[in-house]
């Protein structure tokens, strides 16, 4: 008998303590970084050269133009104050990218050649 009221208080406690584990887990703050897809190819378009340049661009720019070859849309960054329009063009898209401070970056990402063109030069990854 005591086994038995044992054996339902420890599940029922069990079953509080996993829920309030979860809650906590959910409600506990995150640390921010730029993990967001979106934010990682602004990132990546940003960098002198080609947007691959560095390895942990590779998947994020191939994702993008995966993403972009089956008629997705284009990723958004709202981290960090980043300001980002883009407008469907012919065979690609416009991107303008503002950052907390006011400067403002253009590209046109072609998605037929899959190269991207900012205010100084053409690169391809």
């Amino acid at each position: 008998m005591i086994l038995k009221c044992l054996n339902r208080w420890t599940g029922r406690v069990g079953t509080v303590a996993l829920c309030g584990a979860g809650l906590a887990s959910f409600a506990a703050p995150q640390p921010a970084h730029a993990s967001d897809w979106g934010c990682q190819v602004i990132l990546c378009l940003a960098t002198p050269g080609s947007p691959t340049t560095y390895a942990q661009c590779v998947a994020p720019i191939t994702k993008l133009w995966r993403t972009l070859a089956f008629g997705g849309s284009f990723p958004t960054c709202t981290e960090g104050g980043i300001g980002t329009s883009t407008r469907k063009v012919r065979n690609g898209y416009q991107l303008q990218v503002t950052t907390p401070d006011g400067s403002v970056s253009n590209y046109t990402v072609n998605t037929k050649t899959q190269t991207i063109t900012n205010a100084n030069s053409v690169v391809t990854p």
